[in-house]
């Protein structure tokens, strides 16, 4: 039985109006889809994980680039956004920890779910919050 799949799509309402972000953000989404893929397709377990692994270190290395900004910029919010980010990334951990190779479809499809749950709701919510911090403030309007 061929297991239920699903296709995140950059789209304009996702970005935060900073190039080098939306980059990243779009990377996440190229290895979210090859995840799925992987989990649809039927891959080895061996493999899944790996491709899961590689969405944890690039979401890891992300999160340590948008601290790195929020420094930059002296974002006032950095340290809340720092520990949505270690949130964010320890429930990625349990996904990961907790993933059965042969389990139920709907296992794979909810832990596929909530790996784009996770992207979307913070791109949407939390990532919007500093991207308007940004736009407002004299950072955007550097030459």
């Amino acid at each position: 039985m061929k297991r239920p799949t699903w296709q995140l799509t950059w789209n304009e309402d996702m970005s935060v109006g900073i190039p080098e972000i939306d980059e990243d953000h779009k990377q996440f989404i190229v290895l979210i889809n090859d995840l799925n893929r992987s989990m649809t397709e039927g891959m080895r377990p061996e493999e899944i994980k790996n491709k899961l692994q590689l969405v944890l270190d690039d979401a890891d290395r992300h999160f340590g680039h948008e601290e790195k900004l929020f420094r930059e910029w002296q974002y006032p919010d950095a340290d809340v956004h720092a520990m949505i980010h270690a949130q964010a990334l320890k429930v990625l951990q349990t996904i990961k920890e907790k993933f059965i190779p042969y389990g139920l479809d709907s296992g794979w499809l909810n832990a596929g779910l909530m790996i784009k749950g996770i992207l979307v709701d913070h791109i949407l919510t939390e990532d919007m919050k500093y991207a308007e911090y940004y736009r407002n403030s004299k950072l955007s309007h550097k030459d």
